[in-house]
């Protein structure tokens, strides 16, 4: 559902306002008439008075006054297609782009004063659909025939020598594509209008002048420049100025070659003009030569409208008014209950009837039947085929949404979100925003499809992104606020579950560290044989106790002497401390393991 004025719903957060200021006039008319009434009395004077019914009358007209609010933002759902059929006339612009346009023997350039002059002419039109065609050694079609002026517009700024990566200037080119475009039908209603400089350096452009001329063509041609020129102007390597050389090293002047588009207009039966720095050579142009062109019927296309569903809420506030006008906040008396229900039912009554016989418009969009009817795949094609069809239509945007709609429901998450993305060129902004939040969902399904952590990850964080626009925009979105937390959620666990792995892998390799150093403690290198006669140590006995705090220090002391490699004075602490204090034997292997490094024969036996 969208709104057509949504800037009314703001008026809605006046209704808390009315709620407060109600219940505060309640308490203080309650407060007054206890000051100026005795407690007795009340029940006489004020007993009349159903303060239930009064409440709930309040609630009724403020009901009534919220419907009446929706109903001015004037609510949509569903839409309603129209064949709309036009007359006018198919213009192709035909723009020079190559490097000679840089010239600025006219400001600030030759391409710059185009755009500007294209722009004039457009302004001038009124029902003609235009296109755009860019040519240099060959030409492209920029932008296909529209009404859409401000698509044309854009198309027009987007315009450099650098779109065309083929040198030179190939007007009969431009010709033969605008007659590609306009097809073989000729019905006097095409024209096509060249700006250049006149410099064609390929291809014969009056032989094919002639032949768009038997195709139903008129070629107006519209000269830049001056005919002393000027040299062209490139950036170099360095970021300065040079100019344009030919492969003799020599630098290239432009000049405008009138004489050449003049042959071009007259063989298509046009004329040509000479462009100044003023708007007049295209109202010229118009006046003279399009004016009396013979306007035709253009292609009928669907024309979508959203369908105004207004009526219902306002059926509802005329219809909770009338309840309201009949609750009574005054206690009335038996005789008058009777006659007073038979006027409240006639008045409901009424009120439903209105209802009832209000408008319902119902339209069907080609696609939104099958979409309906779940033949997704069906749906996709039928709105792909209105896009091709019509393009360049004003509703493109919220059939390329369909379409996504479409492709989501097939599970074909790429054709998704090339379709959203096209939704979010949209000037709805409510359009912009369901585009956001179905790229949202896109992106998490595409994300939870993969195999990969890493490709799950990456879809789900651009997830985000799109909710958090969703937000931006409808900050009200529960939906899209839920799923940002769901998500949101998904990623930390993800997360989560990345470092415990990497923490699981950290534990491995310093247990195997561990075992390694163990292992090296066990078999010291270089150890050297026993004496045969050595008496072998005993074996390690099993502590009965733990080791004092004496044994404690000789066992740190002897560490140190270790570090110092001055094992003998180890082995020597350990021994004298073993003489007085049997928690020593803790230490047994150690001891063990520094007489096989000394060679040193025990003597002393504790």
């Amino acid at each position: 559902m969208s709104f057509g004025n949504p800037i009314w719903l703001w008026t809605l957060l006046a209704l808390p306002a009315l709620i407060f200021f109600f219940a505060r006039a309640e308490r203080r008319g309650a407060e007054k008439l206890r000051q100026f009434v005795a407690v007795r009395l009340l029940p006489r004077l004020a007993g009349t008075v159903n303060r239930g019914r009064r409440i709930f009358r309040f609630v009724l007209l403020l009901l009534v006054l919220a419907l009446v609010i929706v109903s001015l933002a004037r609510p949509r759902w569903g839409y309603a297609y129209d064949e709309v059929k036009r007359k006018g006339l198919d213009l192709l612009l035909a723009v020079d782009v190559s490097r000679s346009m840089l010239s600025n023997d006219v400001q600030p350039n030759r391409l710059e004063r185009v755009k500007l002059a294209t722009q004039d002419l457009v302004n001038e039109l009124d029902g003609d659909r235009v296109g755009l065609i860019a040519f240099a050694g060959r030409a492209f079609l920029q932008a296909p025939l529209t009404i859409d002026y401000d698509a044309a517009v854009d198309s027009i700024q987007e315009l450099d020598t650098k779109i065309i990566p083929e040198g030179g200037t190939n007007i009969s080119d431009a010709i033969a594509l605008a007659t590609r475009t306009f097809g073989k039908s000729a019905t006097g209603n095409r024209a096509l209008i060249i700006f250049t400089d006149g410099e064609d350096l390929n291809g014969d452009a009056v032989t094919a002048a002639k032949s768009a001329a038997e195709s139903g063509v008129r070629i107006f041609t519209v000269g830049v420049g001056t005919a002393s020129g000027s040299l062209i102007p490139i950036q170099d390597e360095n970021g300065g100025t040079a100019f344009v050389k030919d492969p003799k090293g020599e630098v290239v002047k432009s000049k405008l070659d009138e004489n050449r588009l003049r042959e071009i207009a007259q063989a298509a039966e046009g004329f040509y003009l000479h462009l100044d720095n003023s708007p007049q050579t295209m109202k010229r142009l118009v006046s003279e030569g399009l004016a009396k062109m013979k306007v035709a019927e253009i292609n009928a296309r669907l024309s979508r409208r959203p369908i105004e569903r207004y009526e219902w809420p306002l059926g509802l506030a005329i219809f909770f008014f009338a309840l309201a006008l009949l609750v009574n906040d005054r206690k009335t008396s038996r005789t008058r209950v009777r006659s007073r229900q038979r006027d409240r039912a006639l008045a409901s009554a009424t009120a439903t009837f209105l209802i009832l016989t209000g408008p319902w418009v119902r339209g069907a969009a080609p696609g939104v039947d099958l979409y309906q009817q779940q033949r997704f795949p069906e749906a996709y094609t039928q709105f792909q085929k209105t896009l091709q069809e019509n393009p360049g239509a004003r509703e493109t945007d919220r059939i390329q949404f369909d379409s996504g709609a479409a492709a989501y429901k097939m599970k074909d998450y790429n054709k998704a979100l090339e379709a959203f993305s096209q939704a979010l060129l949209s000037k709805n902004l409510h359009l912009q925003s369901e585009s956001h939040y179905n790229l949202g969902n896109t992106l998490y399904q595409r994300g939870e499809a993969e195999t990969s952590d890493a490709k799950k990850l990456t879809n789900w964080e651009s997830a985000l992104q799109h909710y958090q626009e969703t937000l931006k925009a409808e900050p009200q979105n529960k939906n899209a606020k839920d799923n940002y937390d769901y998500v949101k959620n998904k990623i930390d666990e993800l997360k989560k579950k990345e470092q415990e792995q990497r923490q699981q892998q950290q534990n491995q390799q310093q247990q195997q560290q561990q075992n390694q150093q163990q292992q090296q403690n066990q078999q010291p290198q270089n150890q050297p044989q026993k004496d045969q006669n050595s008496t072998a140590a005993p074996p390690s006995p099993t502590p009965p106790i733990d080791p004092s705090e004496e044994a404690k220090k000789a066992k740190a002391e002897a560490d140190k002497a270790v570090l110092a490699r001055h094992y003998g004075d180890a082995l020597k602490i350990m021994t004298d401390q073993l003489r007085t204090d049997p928690t020593v034997n803790y230490y047994a292997d150690y001891i063990r393991r520094l007489e096989e490094i000394n060679g040193i024969k025990k003597t002393d036996t504790p």
